[in-house]
């Protein structure tokens, strides 16, 4: 596995579930993987990534006066550049949508990436239900972003928590040169499990600090476990599929 890999939060609508994909996915390199992994939440509203201790991640403050910064996504990128053998995560909030696609854009940052020789991934998420023209909409914003990149690829995840979800042929056709993967996360219709993340979620815990604390019987471990794990092995198959 490749272990320095650039990964990128976006999506311009907000409670789709972008926090929680940061966190499966720093938990995949973090405890799955057992790799050197270092992450930052951008996000100015909520910052629920930032606020799961274990991980780590580093809150960036990139408001002044109500107004965001721009110049505030230096350090993130500039860090990126320096460790060349981390892997980052980069959680960004659907308030902070706009102004980082224009900092990636004005600062020529996908060239950066492909100078760097380093394998680059923009996660975005795609929920149904009313939400999933929106969510549609910033696939296609973030497709325009990287079509030009040699190395900067999506990777589309599917939240069916909001409803099941039908993509129009035209879309996955039209981003399927630049797509990595479609990583889905399954809504079991069952408000035990539903009941468990809202749980962890709350209690702002990795699955790893579930799975030994006593606020969890042995039944929602398993149901946390079977969550994590499901996900972990998609993810397997885009960073590591030699593993199988």
């Amino acid at each position: 596995m490749k272990s320095n890999s650039i990964n990128i939060v976006l999506q311009g609508k907000g409670g789709v579930g972008k926090s929680f994909l940061s966190s499966i996915l720093a938990q995949y390199f973090l405890d799955f993987k057992k790799i050197k992994m270092s992450g930052a939440d951008t996000d100015p509203v909520n910052q629920s990534f930032a606020s799961i201790k274990r991980i780590g991640a580093a809150q960036i403050e990139i408001l002044r006066d109500g107004a965001i910064i721009q110049s505030k996504f230096d350090a993130i990128f500039e860090k990126i550049i320096a460790e060349q053998k981390t892997t980052f995560v980069i959680d960004n909030g659907a308030s902070t949508f706009v102004p980082m696609m224009k900092y990636i854009n004005d600062n020529d940052i996908v060239s950066i990436f492909d100078s760097l020789n380093r394998p680059v991934y923009i996660h975005t998420v795609i929920v149904g239900g009313q939400s999933q023209t929106d969510t549609l909409q910033g696939l296609m914003s973030l497709y325009e972003l990287i079509t030009e990149s040699s190395n900067v690829k999506l990777v589309i995840w599917l939240n069916e928590f909001q409803g099941s979800i039908e993509i129009p042929a035209g879309y996955s056709e039209l981003v399927s040169d630049k797509t990595a993967a479609i990583i889905t996360i399954h809504n079991r219709n069952s408000d035990a499990f539903n009941d468990d993340l809202e749980k962890l979620t709350k209690a702002r815990m990795t699955n790893e600090e579930a799975q030994k604390s006593n606020e969890f019987g042995l039944m929602s471990k398993n149901r946390l476990n079977k969550v994590f794990t499901e996900v972990y092995l998609q993810l397997d198959d885009l960073f590591d599929p030699q593993s199988e």
